[in-house]
């Protein structure tokens, strides 16, 4: 697709071209939980709460990459085992708004397995107008390991 100075840009044909290339990347799974849609009923009888399964709004391939952040050493203050980790999935209107405090929880970590183990909560999902992919920001505690 050849661009020149003098015609306009076609945004959208240039993204739909690329998140097919972008998507070839993908070599992981997942599902973005809502924890706050999830319905519970207390039992005063077993003074247990009954919950409902889990609502998942999205579930499909993703590609799951760290970031590289400064370190900082865990000496009870600051907690040097949350890090950032930065989880892009195929642009999908129909999946709506993904907020901070969601939970992302890798089903198939492609290469590596671990990834299944963590716990990763959204910080960030904020897209560009001109997006290829849906970027979301996670932080995981690597010591949240099951």
């Amino acid at each position: 697709m050849a661009i020149s100075k003098s015609a306009p840009i076609d945004f959208a044909a240039i993204a739909t071209e690329m998140r097919d290339i972008v998507a070839r990347w993908y070599n992981g799974e997942i599902e973005i939980i809502d924890p706050n849609l999830r319905e519970q009923s207390w039992d005063m009888a077993t003074n247990t709460y009954d919950t409902t399964s889990e609502v998942v709004l999205y579930s499909g391939s993703a590609r799951i990459q760290p970031l590289r952040e400064a370190r900082t050493p865990d000496i009870g203050i600051a907690q040097g085992a949350i890090h950032g980790v930065r989880i892009q999935v195929p642009y999908d209107a129909s999946v709506g708004f993904i907020r901070k405090g969601l939970q992302v929880r890798v089903t198939n970590g492609g290469e590596d397995a671990i990834l299944e183990d963590l716990k990763f909560v959204v910080k960030s999902a904020i897209n560009s107008s001109y997006g290829w992919n849906r970027t979301i920001e996670c932080e995981v505690d690597v010591k949240s390991v099951e």
